[in-house]
């Protein structure tokens, strides 16, 4: 008896794997998740090759003198012998994480076994540098030596958290966590024979001239983008230029614990973020609300035209120009209406509001809604273009007022795209920075100074840099940056039945 394709019911020969006319598997595979649960655990291993493998833990014993800077002694891969560990544990973790991403889960296990090998081997074997002001540079340490005095040393975080990252990467190999929150596709396989039916190296095959001709881009993006990220190991050190050492979580627990102006910089960026994206989306929506209800097209296209011009300039540009314009003395625009009509006596009493506490915040919204509210109308009027005139006319003979029909037509159609265009720019708040830098000043400091102004001037504008805590405070905002991309993502699935990306 011949076999039948399930797609299309062609008859197929005795050994057919794939059928000759619709492409469709004749044991077809079902569609697997990515193993989620063995990224997390890869992910964790990789912090945990961050942290501490050996921890001070007496830090007033004078032992810990050796240090002039660091409060604590610890060790890990950043100060062993030999660093290409590090380099190898990584490269490991990375290359499982690419099996995991193409459904080659049972070989990315090799991968982490052969980075828990790593570990194992940089963690027993490796001798431990420690960086001293004497006239040596540094002194080796054994793990026995360190570990002989349990009053002084003690097995640090690290080792435990990549033990259990491990765990975690491997036994997620085997689990679907994914499969409880999504559907399965019921989709004719005939419809899939060009994606879901061909594995990925059969897809790399067909499309390897395009494959070639991506290269030359790859290779850009690896070393302008992902090889500076190397650069995260020295978040946990006390960077010197010729020896950087190894101080664990001590800048991350600084920053929490003693760092005011990094929380004062940390409550601006949410707040002056926040609440221009809120304006910025509200003035839009109104604009664009005046804009659809104007029935002369010069006129509207002018003043669509208008509205748009200051989305192209510079934010330099806007801040010298601003910075003209409200200049509190003869020169500035605003002033001399002030003291034309009244407002103030002279030019001494008119404030500058760019250098004052009291009025930066609200110039600052101000000068975000002129510059960006006219590109933001983009969206909306095109929205508004797609909406049927049939329901304005069905309205209009029920005997619906414009604010009728703009209040139970307009406005619910319109509700959808302000919430993708809210979710899609709440991802990007952590990222202020330009329009701040260049409208902000010394004096007002205090609620002008965002989270990547405050890194730029620990680095370079402070007397003494430590180079290892900007980069801490860096990666903390990357890692708040990754929740948002990540929760406005979901979001985004919700509301509108696909991702951000």
């Amino acid at each position: 008896m011949k076999m039948q394709c399930k797609s299309c019911h062609t008859e197929l020969a005795k050994h057919a794997k794939v059928c000759p006319k619709c492409g469709a598997k004749v044991k077809k595979e079902a569609y697997k998740n990515t193993k989620v649960m063995a990224i997390f655990g890869v992910c964790l291993t990789f912090l945990g090759g961050l942290l501490p493998f050996v921890q001070d833990v007496d830090p007033t014993n004078n032992v810990a003198k050796i240090k002039t800077d660091s409060i604590e002694i610890a060790y890990s891969f950043m100060n062993i012998q030999q660093p290409i560990y590090w380099y190898l544990f990584m490269l490991a973790l990375v290359v499982s994480i690419i099996l995991i991403a193409i459904k080659k889960e049972k070989i990315s296990i090799i991968s982490t076994a052969v980075a828990a090998v790593i570990f194992g081997v940089a963690f027993f074997a490796s001798p431990y540098l420690e960086y001293t002001t004497s006239k040596k540079p540094f002194i080796l340490h054994n793990l026995t030596d360190l570990l002989a005095d349990p009053q002084v040393y003690a097995i640090g975080l690290g080792v435990y958290v990549i033990v259990i990252g491990v765990i975690i990467a491997i036994a997620g190999c085997f689990f679907d966590i994914l499969k409880h929150f999504k559907k399965e596709i019921k989709v004719d396989p005939r419809y899939l024979s060009n994606s879901l039916n061909k594995n990925v190296w059969a897809k790399m095959r067909n499309f390897r001239w395009f494959y070639l001709m991506f290269l030359p881009v790859l290779i850009m993006v690896l070393l302008f983008n992902y090889w500076p990220m190397l650069g995260v190991r020295f978040a946990f050190t006390d960077y010197k230029i010729a020896n950087p050492y190894y101080v664990g979580i001590k800048h991350f627990v600084g920053m929490a614990t003693k760092d005011v102006f990094f929380w004062n910089a940390f409550r601006n960026t949410i707040i002056l973020s926040v609440t221009k994206l809120i304006l910025n989306t509200g003035a839009a929506v109104i604009i664009s609300l005046l804009l659809n209800e104007i029935s002369n097209l010069t006129f509207k296209k002018t003043v669509q035209t208008i509205v748009y011009l200051p989305h192209f300039m510079s934010w330099v540009v806007v801040a010298s120009l601003f910075r003209l314009i409200l200049s509190p003395d003869a020169s500035g625009l605003v002033s001399s209406l002030f003291v034309k009509f009244n407002f103030f006596a002279t030019f001494n009493d008119v404030p500058f509001f760019l250098g004052s506490t009291k009025y930066w915040t609200g110039t600052f919204f101000v000068i975000n809604v002129w510059k960006d509210t006219g590109w933001g109308t983009i969206l909306f009027l095109a929205t508004l273009s797609g909406i049927s005139p049939e329901l304005y006319e069905a309205a209009q003979i029920d005997g619906a007022n414009r604010w009728s029909r703009m209040k139970f037509i307009t406005i619910p159609a319109l509700m959808n795209t302000i919430i993708t265009v809210f979710i899609l720019n709440l991802a990007k708040v952590m990222k202020i920075f330009e329009s701040v830098f260049v409208l902000k000043n010394d004096a007002v400091d205090p609620v002008a100074n965002v989270i990547q102004t405050y890194i730029y001037d620990k680095t370079f504008r402070a007397g003494q840099v430590n180079y290892g805590y900007t980069t801490a405070v860096g990666l903390f905002n990357s890692l708040i940056g990754v929740v948002l991309v990540l929760g406005c993502d979901y979001a985004s699935k919700k509301v509108r039945g696909r991702g951000i990306v």
